[in-house]
């Protein structure tokens, strides 16, 4: 990770947070970017968490969201990337994503989405954005937007 990368992730946290209170209003929301230098199982074990398809990973998720309702515990990932996007952002995100199945997962560009603005928007490949039991979940892929906080959603793919 980038310094510049790096200072992104308070803002995009913030952002993520609203974002989850408004859409889940019945769960309590805990955000954090800790799990950028820290493993994913480490953290939630701090805050009294156990995913058992977590423990003994050794992934980095640059900012969490954990989504809680009662027992429920669901997690939502975000990737920060301060580059162009690539297909390698997008597989290691896949990866993460496959392994343990969040409720949501965003891959965010500070400068756009690179090469895989023309995999999605030309060669109409949204396809390999699903995810979870019978594919029913779609990553999301945009740019931030850094002057009003949030993502950019005109670039948001795919679209809401």
């Amino acid at each position: 990770m980038s310094k510049e990368e790096e200072k992104l992730y308070p803002d995009i946290e913030e952002w993520l947070k609203v974002y989850l209170v408004e859409k889940y209003p019945a769960n309590k929301i805990i955000t954090t970017h800790k799990t950028s230098r820290q493993n994913l199982d480490g953290c939630l074990k701090e805050l009294g968490i156990e995913i058992k398809e977590a423990v003994g990973l050794s992934i980095k998720v640059d900012i969490v969201g954990i989504l809680m309702r009662g027992h429920n515990v669901r997690l939502v990932f975000v990737e920060v990337k301060d580059a162009p996007l690539t297909l390698k952002d997008l597989g290691q995100l896949w990866g993460y994503t496959q392994l343990l199945n969040p409720v949501e997962s965003f891959l965010i560009s500070s400068k756009g989405l690179g090469a895989l603005e023309r995999i999605f928007k030309i060669y109409k490949r949204e396809d390999l954005l699903r995810y979870g039991p019978g594919h029913s979940n779609m990553m999301k892929v945009c740019k931030w937007n850094a002057r009003s906080g949030s993502i950019d959603y005109g670039s948001l793919i795919p679209k809401l």
